[in-house]
């Protein structure tokens, strides 16, 4: 399945670049050292150097137009690799420069709550920051501009595709919680808003967890009449399904038996003859 995080796929200066190719909103840089320096970030061969780079021209370009880019950039990147301090540092820097980011605030949720495990001392605190960070992505999601990098026709499926991660990040903070019936919603309005299969399979496993195995069963047949379905994700929802049906056969009531007839009552004994009068 695919991860959460990577419809974050971070954006590349080789995009950065060529932004005046886009319109006369997008940013441009203001010097030729500015643009070697985005030359340079896209050049890095890893993401711990593309990083790095971010942060030397963001030193060096404090008033650079590509500011907002290159943070929303490098928080997707530390997600990516699902690195919970890198995560952190460039999300909350992020957040300094833009609280509006959806993708910082996305990054944050995700990264979050996967990194929260049952044990914690501080789970609770973890997961309800989580959940502020993915809500507050959501809201930001409703007022978001058009970023320049994203042509017009596309931008719609891109919206409902960070809306609907936000859902699955909710999703995934009720499991942690053992609200399976909530995670069970949140995956729901996940697919309700891009139907891909993952979060249906998710429904389905959260439904198995809060006992309902029906609903379970009826999530992951609808997973596998969907057509042009992943190979991998088609094992995953017939093991699922397998398992629920089987749990289904275990906590089922044994079948009625009939009662037995009543035992017949025994019969009298003889009455034994009365002596004859002498």
């Amino acid at each position: 399945m695919r991860k959460t995080t990577a419809i974050l796929a971070a954006l590349t200066a080789a995009v950065l670049v060529a932004g005046a190719a886009w319109g006369q909103n997008t940013p441009r840089p203001k010097s030729q050292k500015e643009l070697d320096g985005l030359k340079t970030i896209d050049a890095a061969p890893s993401v711990d150097l593309k990083l790095q780079k971010i942060d030397d021209f963001l030193a060096a370009f404090a008033d650079s137009d590509y500011k907002p880019i290159l943070l929303d950039n490098a928080v997707g990147l530390a997600a990516n690799k699902n690195d919970y301090p890198l995560t952190m540092a460039w999300g909350q820097r992020d957040l300094d420069a833009n609280p509006n980011s959806y993708i910082a605030l996305l990054s944050l949720a995700t990264v979050t709550v996967s990194n929260t495990k049952e044990f914690d001392l501080d789970k609770d605190q973890k997961l309800n920051q989580a959940e502020k960070w993915a809500n507050g992505a959501l809201e930001a999601l409703k007022t978001a501009s058009k970023p320049f990098y994203i042509q017009d026709e596309k931008w719609p499926d891109a919206k409902k595709g960070y809306e609907a991660s936000c859902h699955q990040t909710l999703g995934l903070i009720a499991l942690a919680r053992k609200k399976f019936d909530v995670a069970a919603a949140e995956f729901q309005k996940a697919f309700d808003i891009l139907p891909e299969p993952a979060y249906m399979v998710r429904v389905g496993e959260s439904d198995v967890k809060a006992g309902k195995l029906d609903e379970a069963i009826a999530a992951f047949d609808k997973v596998l009449a969907m057509p042009d379905l992943n190979a991998v994700v088609k094992q995953v929802t017939e093991r699922e399904k397998a398992n629920a049906v089987k749990r289904k056969s275990i906590s089922a009531p044994a079948a009625a038996q009939p009662a037995p007839p009543p035992a017949a009552a025994p019969a009298p004994a003889d009455t034994p003859p009365t002596p004859a009068n002498k």
